[in-house]
């Protein structure tokens, strides 16, 4: 039996080594693009790369260019198959056609531009048909057609006729070499090409491909998929034994070991030095197609397969590998583990296993293969587990122990999610069986496990579970919270308390627990969580403030310290410090979206082997090689694009002669735009073909924007309406590990209107002179003119001034003398009224006088009686003073009395009085009093004078009077 197991061992092992149909364990991961992305033929014969990093096919419809975001396209000037292309050190693309060859180089609008050299070939070799190898030696360029191979040099063609036709032409290191069909192998020396090999040890052999492998060793391809060894002038052929009979057109260097074959009938070959495959790459693996036309290995070490209507790019250098256990029927992994040196994957159906090679650094590089382990399937198989040195299956037909070939049953209950120990202390006695309803304990005895039944509690699905160190159990569920459970000390029950959202969870979803640094933390949608027993709450884990902010699915630490992690759709790692005690995120965008979703499970075997289950499988991680091979990015302009009616690329991603991209020795002559054309569009990118979709960029236009733009996957921007001037467009790139890029650049400048231009203001200028010595010349007319009538103005107002001053004293005058007139006026009515009452009193004193004659009076008062009446003789010749009055009366009134008297000579001298009075507007009751009537009397009078003058009925005798 013993013998047996060793025998075992040994095919288990070895053999899978030396046997031709075992290959590497871990595909790459592969990308495909077909022809309707980089917009070309169906055939592509030819790849390659230049120093920037830019990548360039040989197409049916001439040279496609990608630059990790965008593809491009130039045809030849016959529009004929690109069959070969080479890249010189200066980044010139040599390329041969279907009766045509020459090279690109940059144009000044950073486009590539193509010369032809056929005008440059004699006469008579003219007439060619395919240019097969372009390849560049010395200073030299050398171009393959079957009858005649053309060497361009310092403007001159010379030709080199086959002896009968040339199969081949290949460079390997400082030598070029070349297959004729009658001289057989010759290598180019001293301008002539010397016999290597005269006679080919086999017949038909046609080289496809010479490639330098390890020191001072060159491996030849042929086009029927044989490869040989060139040593001491002498062919080994290499895979003699498992060698098939097929179409090889294309070969490339991998590393010092290994090489690809590009086959028409499976895909592609990765081959051993020793001429043995490794590993097939077709349909089944990830191409879209099997039929292979060309292959070529990038700077980066992927591999970039041609294949009809099709251009894939295999991450063969890549950290990263596939490990599908079935690739006609994937299966999703669940977990994984490495256990015996054998790789077991649990998955949605069964249990897989392959041989691990013992002590193989990178376990993904094992020449082995899966096979289902017997009897697993029918079921997902959902939990691998280590124990007491024994590997245990969770599954969802029970928990099994994996023991040589066979399963041992432990438990029947339907569903085992996980298993807890409950001791730290090896072996462990106890543990606790999470299933789909409820716990179970799970008994170690004497080298066995037994099921100790279920226990009483809380029936619920119970998938994650952990242990602190208080000996409390926490389980959560994703739709419902947190348990927190205490077994009860006969281990037969256990009590089991709902946490949610009133107990400090940010929500009662999407909650889970896991033991990270010795002690249990709860990932939620906003984080890290733990549980504070003082407060009975759960608080943030300020020790894992890394994690603010996202959602966690699952935690895993490794052995480092570092805690790997998965959220909704992408996995990374915190990596731990030990110096400061941080950590520091690290996505990995190459797996975004590929990892099981809900069903996370990393397995951290060591840093060089990560195993995360996929949807297909798991996916291996070397991690210290992808550290360490990291790259700092590199970033390139695409095109820059002039938006307007008719949109104008004015760069297009190549800098003239020998400039690159880099801001330091960016002198090339920028363009002078017009005004008009100031919208614009920049592409950029970045040729890491492995992650090309993940990078980030930022960018600034210098002159516009004040800042660098925030980080984002993004790879274009415009800008529109920009003001004239001077613009320099920066952008830089940066990849998953922090890693910034040198910044790329592109100046321009935007020109003023004309109406702003240099010579229009110097005609301004000009003009402005003119206009302001104008200006100044009529503005002293203007001022002068203004002057005078300034000047005059003041004369006229001066002289209306004196006017005024005349015209005020006038009216002073005029005013005094109406004043006076007034006063006059005045005085007359008082001195008229007090005429009248005087004449009055005259009247009434002669009629005294009158009646004092007629007494009879005695001697003795005769004498007083004379003495009275002498009195009354005075006052009559005072009576004579109305023939004044009237005469005075009349010069103040314009001779009203004389008027009135020759226009009406009826009136009487009563008459005149009462018109007076009424002309001085004595009123009725003043002129009663000085007439000695009644207003009676008065009235009577007025009534009589209207009567004798001809005054109207609506005519008061006032106003008739006044207008005489």
């Amino acid at each position: 039996m013993k013998y047996l197991f060793i025998l075992y061992l040994i095919a288990s092992f070895f053999l899978p080594i030396t046997s031709a149909g075992q290959q590497l364990i871990g595909l790459p991961l592969v990308n495909n693009y077909n022809k309707t992305i980089y917009q070309g033929g169906s055939r592509t014969w030819d790849i390659k790369q230049d120093s920037r990093g830019i990548l360039y096919f040989g197409n049916s419809e001439g040279l496609i260019t990608f630059d990790g975001r965008y593809w491009k396209s130039y045809a030849l000037p016959n529009h004929t198959i690109i069959r070969s292309l080479w890249i010189d050190d200066h980044d010139r693309i040599y390329v041969g056609g279907q009766g045509e060859f020459g090279y690109f180089e940059p144009a000044q609008q950073g486009g590539l531009t193509y010369t032809s050299l056929k005008a440059l070939i004699p006469e008579e070799y003219r007439n060619f048909a395919d240019i097969w190898n372009t390849i560049s030696f010395g200073q030299s360029v050398f171009f393959r057609a079957t009858n005649v191979i053309f060497e361009f040099k310092g403007q001159k063609i010379t030709v080199h006729p086959a002896a009968a036709e040339w199969y081949f032409m290949g460079k390997v290191g400082e030598s070029l070499f070349a297959q004729d069909k009658k001289n057989g192998l010759l290598v180019y020396r001293n301008h002539h090409w010397s016999p290597l090999l005269v006679a080919l040890p086999y017949t038909d052999m046609k080289i496809s491909a010479m490639i330098p492998l390890g020191k001072d060793r060159i491996v030849i391809s042929t086009l029927n998929n044989q490869n040989y060894e060139l040593k001491d002038r002498a062919l080994i052929r290499l895979n003699k034994e498992g060698w098939e009979d097929s179409y090889t057109p294309s070969s490339a260097r991998i590393d010092d070991s290994t090489f690809v074959i590009g086959n028409a009938k499976d895909g592609c070959h990765i081959r051993h030095i020793n001429g043995k495959t490794i590993q097939r790459i077709g349909v089944r693996e990830g191409l879209q197609n099997k039929n292979i036309s060309a292959v070529f290995v990038d700077q980066q070490q992927h591999i970039w397969v041609a294949s009809d209507n099709c251009i894939s790019v295999i991450s063969y250098g890549s950290a990263l590998r596939y490990l599908r256990p079935n690739l006609e029927n994937d299966v999703t992994g669940l977990s994984s583990l490495i256990f015996d040196y054998k790789l077991y994957l649990s998955s949605s159906n069964g249990v897989y296993v392959a041989p691990i090679t013992k002590g193989m650094k990178d376990q993904s590089r094992s020449l082995s293969s899966f096979s289902l382990f017997p009897k697993s399937d029918g079921g997902e198989a959902w939990l691998l587990k280590e124990l007491n040195g024994h590997l245990l299956l969770g599954h969802n037909k029970g928990l099994f122990q994996v023991k040589d070939q066979s399963l041992i049953p432990i438990s029947n209950r339907t569903g085992i999610w996980n298993v807890l120990p409950l001791s730290s202390v090896y072996p462990v006695d106890h543990a606790l069986v999470g299933t789909y309803q409820g716990f179970e304990l799970l008994h170690y005895e004497q080298g066995n496990f037994h099921s100790g039944g279920q226990l009483r509690g809380i029936l619920d699905s119970y998938r994650f579970i952990e242990q602190d160190d208080r000996k409390t159990i926490w389980a959560s569920h994703p739709y419902r919270g947190i348990y927190r459970m205490r077994l009860a000390a006969d281990r037969q029950s256990y009590q089991a308390d709902l946490f949610t959202k009133k107990n400090g969870l940010p929500s009662d979803y999407q909650n889970f627990v896991f033991k990270i640094k010795d002690q249990v933390v709860f990932a939620t949608e906003k984080g890290l969580y733990r549980y504070d027993y003082g407060k009975h709450v759960f608080v943030p884990a300020l020790d894992f403030k890394v994690f603010d902010g996202l959602t966690i699915r699952y935690l895993k630490e490794d052995q480092d310290g570092n805690i790997w992690f998965c959220t909704n759709k992408s996995v990374g790692v915190a990596q731990f410090d030990p110096k400061g005690k941080t950590y520091q995120l690290v996505k990995f965008p190459e797996m975004e979206g590929m990892n099981t979703s809900g069903f996370d499970h990393i397995n951290t075997y060591d840093k060089n082997n990560i195993y995360i289950v996929a949807e297909k499988g798991i996916i291996h991680l070397n991690y210290e090689k992808y550290i360490k091979e990291a790259r700092k990015p590199t970033v390139l302009l695409s095109h820059v694009t002039v938006k307007s009616s008719r949109d104008s690329i004015i760069f297009a991603g190549y800098f003239p002669k020998n400039l690159s991209g880099n801001d330091k020795k960016l002198n090339a002559e920028e363009p002078q735009l017009a005004s008009n054309l100031n919208s614009f569009q920049f592409a950029f990118s970045s040729p890491s073909y492995g992650i090309h979709e993940h990078v980030e960029f930022s960018y600034q236009l210098v002159g516009y924007d004040e800042n660098w733009s925030p980080w984002a996957h993004v790879s274009e921007k415009s800008y529109t309406n920009l003001p004239s001037g001077h613009y320099r467009f920066q952008v830089k790139v940066r990849n998953n590990l922090n890693q910034i890029s040198e910044v790329s650049s592109y100046g321009f400048t935007i020109l003023p209107p004309w109406y702003l231009s240099f010579w229009a203001k110097f005609i301004y200028v000009i003009l402005g002179g003119f206009a302001v010595y104008g200006f100044f010349t009529i503005q002293k007319q203007i001022w002068k003119r203004q002057r005078l009538q300034y000047e005059k103005k003041m004369e006229q107002l001066r002289y209306i001034h004196q006017l005024e001053i005349e015209k005020s004293e006038k009216e002073i005058v005029k005013l005094n003398n109406e004043k006076l007139e007034q006063e006059v006026l005045l005085k007359t009515k008082e001195l008229a009224s007090a005429s009248m009452k005087l004449l009055e009193n005259s009247g009434t004193l002669v009629k005294v006088r009158d009646e004092l004659a007629k007494l009879e009076i005695g001697e003795e008062e005769a004498s007083d009686l004379k003495r009275v009446h002498s009195l009354l003789k005075d006052v009559e010749k005072n009576s004579a003073n109305w023939d004044q009055f009237a005469s005075h009366f009349d010069e103040l009134n314009d001779g009203f009395l004389n008027k009135l008297k020759s226009n009406h000579s009826g009136l009487s001298r009563n008459d005149l009085k009462v018109c007076a009075y009424l002309k001085l507007n004595f009123t009725t009751k003043q002129i009663a009093q000085l007439q000695n009537i009644t207003v009676r009397g008065v009235e009577i009078h007025r009534y009589r004078l209207r009567k004798k003058l001809p005054v109207g009925k609506d005519q008061s005798l006032s106003d008739f009077l006044n207008e005489i």
